[in-house]
């Protein structure tokens, strides 16, 4: 994927989340969010339609995705300690502890990541995506730790 340096939240997401038309959405805090990562095949698209952002589907088909099968499996791995606050007047944010791959991990070509909410499980899309993450360029590892660490700003941050 040519992910470049910016990370965004899918303009989708917030309109599918406003309206809670995904079957099997409860909220982020509540329903098992996952990091799944990718190469530099496709191209991330902020503004694609809700049927593109999901898992296995758009940019974020599984032939893109850049696997462990023991210790960052294909579908991802799931955040923990999600939260949302409010760290100032007229935002909200969205965070979850930084996510480390099982064990000893080996992977090449690591671009970007796909945070995505996969209990939704129909509606317009299926493990519909709520951001992706460019990691800064190719990221690679050999049988030692790959973690993703979140911004202090969160994983997604929403003035309003």
């Amino acid at each position: 994927m040519a992910f470049g340096s910016s990370s965004a939240i899918f303009r989708e997401w917030i309109i599918q989340m406003l309206q809670v038309s995904g079957t099997g959405y409860t909220g982020l805090d509540s329903d098992t969010v996952k990091l799944a990562n990718f190469g530099n095949t496709g191209t991330p698209d902020k503004d694609a339609a809700v049927g593109s952002t999901g898992f296995n589907t758009g940019a974020w088909v599984t032939g893109n995705e850049v696997v462990d099968a023991t210790n960052w499996p294909t579908t991802g791995l799931a955040l923990a300690s999600k939260t949302f606050t409010t760290p100032a007047t007229g935002v909200a944010m969205f965070d979850a502890a930084d996510r480390a791959g099982s064990g000893n991990v080996t992977l090449s070509g690591v671009y970007g990541g796909l945070v995505y909410d996969d209990t939704i499980s129909g509606g317009s899309v299926a493990d519909q995506g709520v951001c992706y993450l460019a990691y800064g360029g190719s990221q690679s590892v050999t049988a030692g730790t790959f973690t993703v660490i979140f911004a202090a700003n969160g994983i997604m941050r929403v003035t309003v």
